[in-house]
């Protein structure tokens, strides 16, 4: 477990990293409670956005583009994200982000449409490769790229069922796919040495009172410095980062935080075997318990969570699958991503509203899984947060699909995001932001999202995460600024 002492020096570094770079906007990013943790979640079969959005009581759309979701439902017909209607304070809803670095072409070997094999542009921001099976040509994933900077022992990449890197979401710094593990046994067994032993918490607390408070004041002074030497906008943000700062002080007498209290030989008893449907969702949360217990014991500080992938057949199982009658329209061999996914674009009439019901039940499923990781997350302590707060109140939580709105290998544009948990204190929750006009050739690059999440979890000196080719196009640079607090 990280220490106390080690989270203020953390906090005072990060500080004095705002402090040089105030003609940035980067430097709008809070002061969090505890260090800030990173985890992505994916699950497959894209989006119809027109389902995926919440909606007023009437039925229609937000009236504008940015709404608190506390004044919307996710309760109406074919509703996909309904299992999160108890989350919506603690999540964010992104209308209108798309991966739009896959049709730049910029160099030769790529391949300019997004669909299955181009997944991994995702979270390495990257052109994807003609071979549809080949690496990502040096560009790392976000989740590698922060752990070589937030540092920890391991690098958790997990998945429900499938295996191997073809639909992999990791990829380290030569852009190749990192193997996940299927096994939430096996991934604690990663994550946590045998012999590994939490504190004692009957050990006396030490009290790091006088010396935090002298660290925090030596920065203030040193800011206090830098403030005097600026003028307006600038002196402005600098003193509400002293203010924040303030907050830091301690008065003596703190009560102790709470303890990491998992052993090495707490070893899960679940072993990632999927018999059918119903073990989809408890595997994803005996995955999301073990990441969360990883990153509340200093194991970790970033993780991917893969639930499925296309081919496993278990959406086909779902009984409001198979209510929809889509079963009807194929037979015996109906699958739900080789016949339902591929023809739904291309139905109308009452063959659609039979392949929309099945779609979305599907796709509502997922929804559910997703739900119980923020559940499985927010029955976590933080030993590191002094309010007491959650891991799921200190982690950066990225759900998408593989890709997004559209007809089957052209789903490029209006990827469904949602981001929950730890943003709380950098980044804008409990909103829907529309961040294009969703019927336009408007584009809004998922690179300012990655970019957004570096400042999250304090990287802010980057203003890009993506492919080389891009990384001087104003257009890709910068965070999501109506995402960010």
């Amino acid at each position: 477990m990280l220490s106390r002492r080690r989270l203020v020096l953390g906090g005072s570094a990060a500080l004095a990293a705002l402090s040089l770079g105030l003609g940035r906007r980067t430097a709008r990013a809070a002061v969090p409670a505890g260090p800030v943790r990173f985890l992505a979640v994916r699950t497959p079969h894209g989006v119809d956005r027109d389902y995926w959005i919440p909606r007023n009581s009437n039925g229609s759309e937000p009236l504008t583009p940015d709404e608190a979701l506390s004044g919307l439902t996710f309760e109406y017909e074919n509703s996909i994200l309904n299992p999160l209607m108890p989350w919506r304070d603690q999540i964010t809803i992104l209308d209108g982000l798309d991966t739009q670095c896959i049709k730049e072409g910029t160099r030769s070997g790529l391949n300019t449409n997004h669909g299955h094999n181009e997944q991994g542009t995702l979270l390495t921001g990257a052109q994807a490769p003609a071979d549809r099976e080949g690496d990502f040509d040096n560009h790392p994933s976000l989740d590698f790229y922060l752990h070589g900077l937030l540092g920890a022992p391991v690098l958790p990449t997990a998945s429900v069922a499938g295996a191997g890197t073809w639909k992999c979401m990791s990829f380290d710094a030569t852009g190749t796919g990192r193997t996940p593990v299927t096994s939430p046994s096996a991934l604690f067994q990663q994550a946590f040495p045998a012999d590994f032993k939490p504190p004692d918490p009957g050990d006396p607390v030490v009290d790091y009172t006088n010396g935090d408070n002298r660290i925090i004041n030596a920065g203030q002074a040193q800011l206090a410095a830098l403030e005097a030497r600026l003028q307006g906008v600038e002196k402005d943000k600098l003193a509400a980062h002293r203010e924040a700062m303030k907050a830091l002080l301690k008065t003596g007498n703190q009560p102790p935080l709470a303890h990491c209290t998992t052993s090495g030989t707490d070893v899960p008893s679940v072993n990632g075997n999927i018999g059918n449907y119903t073990m989809v969702e408890p595997i994803a949360r005996a995955h999301a318990a073990v990441i969360a217990q990883a990153f509340a014991c200093g194991r970790s500080m970033c993780a991917t969570l893969r639930i499925l992938d296309d081919y496993p057949n278990f959406y086909t199982e779902v009984p409001e699958v198979q209510a929809s009658g889509a079963a009807a329209l194929y037979g015996a061999d109906f699958r739900y991503h080789e016949n339902l996914v591929h023809d739904y674009w291309g139905a109308s009439g009452s063959t659609l509203t039979t392949l929309r019901q099945g779609y979305c039940g599907g796709l509502r499923w997922a929804a559910g899984h997703f739900a119980a990781v923020l559940d499985e997350f927010s029955k976590v302590i933080d030993p590191l947060d002094p309010n007491g707060g959650t891991m799921l109140d200190n982690t950066v939580i990225f759900w998408h699909s593989e890709f997004g709105h559209d007809g089957h290998d052209n789903q490029h544009t209006r990827h469904p995001a949602v981001i929950a948990g730890g943003g709380n204190r950098t980044l804008r929750l409990g909103r829907y932001l529309r961040l294009r006009n969703i019927n336009s050739t408007q584009r809004v690059p998922h690179n300012k999202l990655l970019t957004s999440i570096c400042h999250a979890v304090g990287q802010t000196h980057v203003n890009f995460f993506g492919d080389r080719d891009l990384k001087d196009n104003p257009a890709y640079q910068g965070p999501l600024e109506m995402l960010m607090v």
